[in-house]
């Protein structure tokens, strides 16, 4: 779908999977209790749209691709651009990590986990998302598991995560049952998830403003920079030791599962 120039790309099914989960939840919650659906739809919101399982099988296949994808030319840039790229790098998000961790601090009662996906979000970043959800569940672990050693104000927190409403007191909760432990490891994960929905809009939308911007206020010729970069890259690669023209390498579903393995098996 495009708009004049803009195109989300790859990243319009992200927008297109937020509509469509608002519109079935929509849907499920506005079913009668009469409803011969209503049961499903019951279980539906229960479980989620999507299993956690495939949720977790295509993020592994997306992140190994990028990875792999990336690593081509890696090698070629850091001997172009030196350590600029990685400083670079480096600060655009050290800056936004200061500027979440800010904000966390600055604002009383905030979610801490949906700060931190607004975070990743922003920077649309799925491997920052694998790796906040991931810590997101050890660190909600940890806190249900020492709840009693906690502060009345953390408890407070915590007892929010789990009922929203309010219900739950502190004074009434002087330890957490198997189900509200695992609620609030469910809720933790959960405002990960939609603190990265609501920053990854706005950080593809800044992203797609700023390639078609950028160029016109700096006077940029893109077509012409592509061609000397591209022009740059070849020479260097013809320059190194490994200047063997290679035939094109097809796509092999062995290797790449092989790859997710050693993957998995080097995260865990």
């Amino acid at each position: 779908i495009k708009f004049g120039k803009f195109t989300f790309g790859v990243s319009g099914c992200l927008f297109f999977g937020l509509f469509l989960g608002w519109w079935v939840y929509k849907l499920a919650n506005s079913l009668p209790t009469t409803h011969p659906g209503h049961n499903t739809a019951m279980k539906l919101i229960k479980v989620g749209v999507i299993d956690k399982g495939f949720f977790t099988l295509f993020l592994i296949i997306f992140i190994a691709a990028v990875g792999l994808l990336a690593a081509k030319d890696i090698g070629i840039i850091i001997k172009k651009y030196g350590s600029k790229f990685i400083i670079l790098g480096f600060l655009i998000t050290f800056i936004g990590a200061t500027a979440t961790y800010g904000m966390a601090l600055i604002l009383p009662g905030i979610n801490s986990y949906e700060v931190t996906g607004v975070y990743t979000g922003a920077l649309t970043s799925s491997p920052g998302l694998a790796a906040a959800l991931e810590s997101a569940r050890e660190h909600s672990s940890q806190l249900a598991e020492n709840y009693d050693s906690l502060s009345e104000r953390k408890k407070q927190e915590l007892l929010k995560a789990i009922d929203p409403l309010g219900r739950a007191k502190v004074k009434d909760a002087d330890f957490l049952t198997g189900e509200q432990k695992k609620q609030f490891i469910k809720s933790a994960e959960a405002g990960i998830g939609i603190g990265h929905s609501v920053g990854y809009p706005f950080g593809v939308l800044i992203v797609i403003l700023a390639v078609n911007f950028l160029p016109v206020i700096f006077k940029i010729d893109v077509k012409k920079e592509r061609e000397i970069f591209s022009r740059e890259i070849s020479e260097i690669r013809m320059s190194s030791s490994t200047n063997e023209v290679q035939d094109t390498v097809h796509f092999d579903l062995t290797a790449f599962v092989v790859a997710c393995f050693w993957v998995i098996l080097s995260g865990d």
